[in-house]
């Protein structure tokens, strides 16, 4: 009796007796790495989200500079020129320049007080900028229009006090060998200004050189190159032989 007694309680401490669950100890790992794989794909997500989005804009930043580089620009239209030597100019010398320049197309404005002009001739180098002053800037207006561009040198641009007199300053006399004058030719905005003239859509300059001051003249049958140099955007470019016969006061270069 005594051993059916303990078998039966024997049987009931093995029916009710606590296990080790193996099963669920690995159920318990597999979801502590699941949670961890999440934790980290986040965290790439994000760092992967911040950087695209950087490179984004730096990608639209760089894209908007390349295209205002690649389309700003000066286009030199006409290049001519002036003898001096009106009753003999055979026997003369070129001693003015006249460049026509305007923008190029889709062009943002370009602000000519920061343009420099580079010539090249008979082994000369010079460098020319736009010199403004309040008395004597290099700079005339003449968009209505005139006979004989050359004409505007006679211009008046200033007064300079001279023995407690006011003169009257001339374009040419303010045109020398380091700087070039601005003549106004359309100006739809209003925007070319002594101190800073801005070439917009639409404007046209002449710019003026003395290369009787730069070069002392320019000969016939001689090359000149050169540009004209904007602070951002492709420059306008300079390239002409001059007459190997001088006939004519004034002469298309390019």
């Amino acid at each position: 009796m005594y051993r059916a007694v303990y078998r039966g309680v024997k049987k009931l401490r093995k029916v009710f007796s606590l296990k080790a669950d193996n099963k669920a100890e690995t159920g318990i790992g597999t979801l502590i790495i699941f949670i961890a794989m999440v934790l980290v794909a986040a965290v790439a997500a994000t760092v992967l989200i911040n950087t695209a989005g950087s490179l984004q804009q730096r990608a639209t930043s760089t894209g908007s500079q390349t295209t205002n580089q690649v389309s700003t620009g000066l286009i030199v239209q006409s290049i001519y020129g002036m003898d001096n030597n009106r009753s003999n100019p055979e026997s003369g010398s070129l001693n003015w320049t006249a460049i026509y320049v305007t923008l190029n197309t889709g062009s943002s404005p370009v602000d000519l007080s920061n343009v420099s002009l580079s010539l090249e001739y008979q082994g000369q180098l010079a460098s020319l900028k736009y010199t403004p002053a309040t008395t004597n800037a290099s700079f005339a207006v003449d968009t209505n229009g005139t006979s004989n561009v050359f004409s505007v040198l006679n211009a008046g641009v200033g007064y300079k006090n001279s023995t407690a007199t006011f003169k009257n300053v001339e374009l040419k006399n303010v045109t020398k060998s380091t700087n070039f004058a601005i003549v106004v030719i359309r100006d739809p905005s209003n925007s070319l200004t002594s101190s800073h003239p801005v070439l917009t859509t639409g404007s046209e300059v002449v710019i003026l050189v003395n290369t009787s001051a730069v070069f002392g003249g320019m000969k016939q049958g001689q090359a000149v190159t050169g540009q004209i140099n904007p602070s951002v955007g492709s420059p306008g470019i300079i390239q002409f032989t001059t007459p190997s016969a001088f006939t004519e006061t004034v002469m298309e270069l390019q």
